[in-house]
């Protein structure tokens, strides 16, 4: 992840933990990155499927989906993969770009 996805999804988490204490615990961050190829294999075997989004919130029987993307960002073709998956079978996919716009869903949300 880029630095400045890095800056926009901490943001987010703390706007979270900040504003809706009652999400604490479902508000998560999927760890994709593995730090080399041993680890990567490892990942894989205990279920690590590349594409996740950066979060996740559960919330009222639902799960929604969060992918961070600078301005310019892309989705890898592993990430359009898995927001088809999950759409497919209703959930909520969200690409966002910059904390406003997230603020702005997560209220249509909660």
């Amino acid at each position: 992840m880029k630095k400045s996805e890095d800056r926009l999804q901490e943001d987010i988490v703390q706007y979270m933990w900040n504003n809706y204490p009652e999400t604490r615990g479902l508000f998560c961050y999927n760890l994709n990155n593995s730090k080399n190829k041993i680890d990567g294999y490892r990942n894989k075997l205990k279920g690590l499927i590349r594409g996740r989004p950066d979060l996740v919130l559960y919330y009222s029987g639902r799960a929604y989906f969060f992918e961070l993307k600078t301005t310019t960002g892309r989705q890898s073709p592993e990430q359009k993969e898995w927001e088809t998956l999950v759409t497919g079978h209703g959930f909520m996919y969200y690409i966002v770009r910059n904390l406003d716009e997230f603020k702005m869903i997560i209220e249509r949300v909660l």
